[in-house]
């Protein structure tokens, strides 16, 4: 029986496979060698391929080329000028829905297009690689300029009143605590989970029962480039969890392992858990618009200001910028250690 995790990328691969077979064959190379040679994660390589769909459609459109008939020296040929025009058509252009004839505006901020120039230039790293080509005419592009934005998190008083409010069900409409009988316990293990070990909630999504630990008191979750980590939880989690799987959780008959179950008896989705985060805090803090991601910009800037130690925190978080410090084992351990005690203590024990 495949596990969720292997599931999902079944799924992904097989997106990656649809998108392929409309694009030239060094394509299909391109990221084939990003999955198995680099160890991608499928939904990265699915990201690059899309993109470079973008680019090849852009092509087609400006020089009357067939995206199919896209070739190597086509690319080989082009200036950073048209790189250039390529960013600009980026910021406003038209595009056939392929389920209907209707026409879609697309729009891309400046991180949206500097992803895709990312994905234009691993696209061409991988040409010269292969000694298909001599230069990366996208690396003469500069990336677009993105403009930092203030961090929206919650203060440490306003964690504790989106807490007490699931508990309480005060911040909840009287239509929302109605629907809401019966899990509970649930969205309170969801929202005390991710508050207190700052995961990502494609990775909470995926923890199977077996995956928590509780004589050490951590969870085994996948990070982003199929990375294996535990995270280390609290008091406070360990006791949310526990009252979900003893008192509420009912046993699927579609996923038994999954730790967190829907209303319907499946493993719950990432879109339920977004719509979950937000009933709770929407009258909590309306001025803020928070979602799951929130929540872990939440758990990093009170950790990192309860401990002052931007390595904790960046340790916690699954940063892949810690790999030049992975040899320390056993301190990355006592660090997540150190990050679940932290967080209890800002969250829970200041007067």
């Amino acid at each position: 029986m495949e596990t969720y995790r292997e599931e999902n990328n079944t799924r992904v691969l097989e997106k990656i496979n649809d998108l392929t077979v409309d694009l030239p064959m060094f394509v299909r190379r391109f990221a084939n060698e990003y999955l198995v040679t680099r160890n991608k994660a499928p939904r990265t390589v699915l990201g690059y391929v899309g993109d470079i769909k973008v680019f090849f459609e852009f092509l087609e459109k400006t020089q009357g080329i067939p995206v199919m008939q896209i070739s190597i020296k086509t690319l080989g040929s082009l200036t950073a000028d048209d790189i250039q025009d390529y960013l600009m058509y980026l910021m406003r252009y038209d595009r056939k829905d392929p389920n209907n004839s209707r026409t879609i505006k697309e729009s891309n901020n400046a991180p949206a297009r500097a992803r895709k120039l990312s994905s234009l230039r691993a696209l061409y790293r991988y040409l010269i690689a292969h000694n298909h080509l001599e230069k990366n005419v996208a690396e003469l592009v500069d990336m677009p300029k993105i403009e930092e934005k203030a961090i929206t998190f919650l203060e440490k008083e306003e964690v504790r009143d989106v807490l007490q409010g699931a508990e309480t069900g005060d911040s909840l409409t009287g239509t929302q605590y109605m629907f809401s009988k019966g899990q509970q316990a649930r969205d309170i293990a969801i929202l005390t989970l991710l508050l207190n070990t700052g995961i990502r909630v494609s990775e909470m999504v995926g923890i199977d029962l077996q995956d928590i630990d509780w004589t050490e008191k951590r969870i085994k979750i996948y990070r982003k480039g199929r990375k294996e980590q535990y995270v280390y939880f609290n008091e406070p989690v360990q006791e949310a969890l526990q009252d979900y799987i003893e008192y509420e959780r009912k046993v699927s008959s579609e996923d038994m392992n999954a730790l967190f179950i829907s209303r319907k008896g499946q493993r719950i989705s990432v879109r339920a858990v977004e719509r979950l985060v937000k009933k709770y805090t929407a009258s909590v803090v309306p001025m803020k618009n928070i979602t799951p991601h929130k929540l872990r910009s939440t758990f990093a800037t009170n950790l990192y200001e309860e401990t002052g130690d931007i390595y904790v925190t960046s340790d916690a978080l699954g940063h892949a910028s810690l790999e030049t410090v992975k040899k320390y084992t056993n301190l990355s351990d006592e660090r997540r250690r150190r990050a679940a005690e932290a967080i209890e203590k800002a969250y829970y024990k200041e007067k």
